[in-house]
């Protein structure tokens, strides 16, 4: 069973929340209407929207958000999230690679490396056609993934870390051949002990352009992070901004 089935579920948003920084979220929120610069009510798109992190206050600040995801439980936690706060979230469970959506978003966001989870190539890449698919004509795309080069020279082996009364222990590996990288995460709280697996296929700058360029996408920008930041091998972020050919 590919990892990614039962990977998305109670453990990943505890492990989740133990790492994310409090206003990390509200950057991230901003990048994306500073970098697409959309028309208030323009209809918007997140493929792999999980619990709802960037589409509920994206359809706070006024657009007509959909979620897509393939996990039950993350789109269960989002419709409870946006019912807490009265965002209109539309949430459909899909596979990317076969979205079930017409042509009809003004933009596609595919976030917090969301990309790259198919053990094939040709997968992934449909993926990508299928975010162009749904797009108009000149709508756009951000596609934003870990910096491969960033953590091939900055990764360990393993890593732990505190979380209230558990411990939290990270095990990193990287298949050359593959291009993918590895993690075991493993919580332990008492006689508790939990772990999940993770395995992405990192793609380089250069090999995500020319995957856009093939699904009928131009790149625009590429930013080290929602910052706007320039990229360059000390990226945490690979941050890619495209639009859809007009007339394809």
């Amino acid at each position: 069973m590919p990892w990614w089935e039962d990977y998305f579920g109670e453990l990943y948003l505890r492990l989740l929340q133990s790492t994310l920084a409090p206003d990390q979220t509200v950057q991230e929120v901003a990048g994306v209407m500073t970098m697409l610069q959309l028309r208030p009510g323009a209809r918007v798109l997140d493929v792999g929207c999980g619990q709802g992190r960037h589409a509920i206050p994206l359809a706070r600040a006024g657009y007509r958000m959909t979620g897509v995801d393939r996990s039950t439980y993350l789109l269960d936690r989002a419709r409870e999230a946006a019912t807490g706060v009265a965002a209109d979230v539309h949430l459909v469970r899909g596979d990317m690679r076969s979205l079930p959506l017409g042509s009809t978003f003004d933009a596609c966001l595919s976030l917090f490396t969301s990309f790259g989870y198919f053990e094939e190539d040709g997968e992934n890449e449909e993926a990508l056609r299928e975010m162009a698919r749904v797009l108009r004509p000149g709508g756009g795309l951000i596609l934003d993934v870990t910096n491969r080069d960033y953590y091939l020279l900055r990764s360990w082996p393993y890593t732990w870390r505190r979380q209230g009364e558990a411990v939290i222990l990270e095990e990193n590996s990287f298949d050359a051949e593959a291009s993918r990288f590895m993690t075991k995460f493993t919580w332990l709280e008492g006689a508790r002990r939990e772990s999940l697996r993770h395995s992405v296929r990192q793609y380089t700058a250069a090999e995500l352009k020319a995957m856009l360029c093939r699904a009928g996408l131009i790149p625009t920008a590429t930013y080290g992070g929602f910052d706007a930041s320039p990229f360059d091998v000390g990226s945490k972020r690979l941050v890619v901004v495209a639009k859809k050919i007009q007339g394809s």
